[in-house]
């Protein structure tokens, strides 16, 4: 009798029921300290907003350099002398929302935009925020009106499609992911996001070009890499999964990467690679029970039914109590009647 197989791809899917599901589409961060204006949410970076004064041009380079109090005091001081700047208004949100002020940062730009619908910048920050906070509605009906001014603003489509996913409505989503995606190009969060929802929606094909573009732009973010390379095998895109988590190991080391590589390079037939990810994913962590039920997997496949039944047996010790334990245990004992008939 055979033993019973529960197929390569099983153990993947039970690895988030065990608290080992792997890094996840990143979600929508604030705005990043490195440059001024700030990015988007989901980091496509707004035009520049020119400065008004030179209280509010020191305050832009303190915000440049990332000292977000200096800016804040500076830019207080020229709210003082003229309140209805809205240029100084704009940047104080974006200091106040560097400093983790989102409710201060909401209220500034929703000033400055009172006081200027042209600065789109506000609009794109403002939505980003509504996203954060699942408003998606005020997050659509303010990109929108951005959009009234900038129509092909990469930014205000990037928050258009998160506000309309975060509402269900993929379609949408989809339309407004491709028309960013077209202008920003390299951007691997926003690619990643596309690729996911393609994924989701059954475009497999264009999917893995999606997550092929975000690999490429996604340098050494070892969670981005990781999401990316996640997707890649599910899309099918087997050698770029590889390549993926490649580079995701090369910037860290752990079990569940190797796993998922070793899955991943047994798609592509590889099994002396796919076995040596297995051995080496229990060698970091001794009792991560996916790595020692695909190791079972790999040994029984090639006629080790006794060897691959005591990796079944630790798969079981490892995953007690789970599902993947409650299979590995089957396995183990279909894989022990296998080795007796020989």
């Amino acid at each position: 009798m055979k033993a019973r197989s529960f197929g390569w791809g099983y153990a993947m899917g039970l690895l988030a029921a065990m608290g080992c599901g792997g890094a996840q589409t990143p979600a929508p961060a604030g705005p990043s300290a490195s440059s001024a204006p700030q990015p988007t949410a989901q980091g496509t970076a707004a035009q520049p907003v020119a400065p008004s004064g030179p209280d509010v041009e020191r305050a832009i380079l303190s915000i440049k350099a990332g000292d977000f109090r200096s800016a804040k005091a500076g830019l207080e001081v020229a709210l003082t002398k003229n309140p209805k700047n809205a240029t100084a208004v704009y940047y104080l949100g974006v200091a106040l929302e560097n400093l983790g002020d989102k409710s201060g940062a909401e209220q500034r730009y929703r000033e400055a935009l009172a006081l200027s619908p042209d600065i789109v910048e506000a609009a794109v920050n403002l939505g980003a925020i509504c996203i954060d906070g699942k408003k998606y509605d005020e997050a659509i009906a303010v990109t929108q009106k951005g959009l009234a001014r900038r129509p092909d603003d990469p930014a205000l489509h990037a928050n258009m499609a998160f506000a309309l996913l975060g509402k269900g409505d993929k379609t949408g989503a989809l339309a407004e992911f491709d028309r960013s995606v077209r202008v920003v190009g390299d951007n691997a969060g926003l690619r990643l996001a596309y690729g996911e929802l393609l994924l989701e929606t059954g475009n497999k094909a264009k999917a893995a070009g999606e997550l092929h573009g975000a690999l490429a732009a996604a340098g050494s973010d070892r969670a981005m890499l990781a999401s990316i390379a996640r997707l890649l095998g599910a899309a099918g895109a087997f050698a770029d999964c590889v390549s993926g988590f490649d580079k995701a190991i090369a910037a860290g080391d752990d079990a569940e990467l190797r796993v998922r590589r070793g899955v991943c390079r047994h798609e592509l037939k590889d099994e002396p690679g796919a076995k040596s990810d297995f051995e080496a994913a229990i060698k970091l962590s001794p009792k991560f029970a996916p790595a020692h039920y695909y190791l079972g997997q790999s040994l029984l496949a090639a006629g080790n039914a006794a060897q691959a039944a005591k990796e079944f047996e630790a798969a079981a010790a490892a995953g007690q109590g789970t599902e993947l334990g409650k299979r590995a245990k089957e396995q183990a004992q279909a894989a022990r009647k296998q080795g007796t008939k020989k």
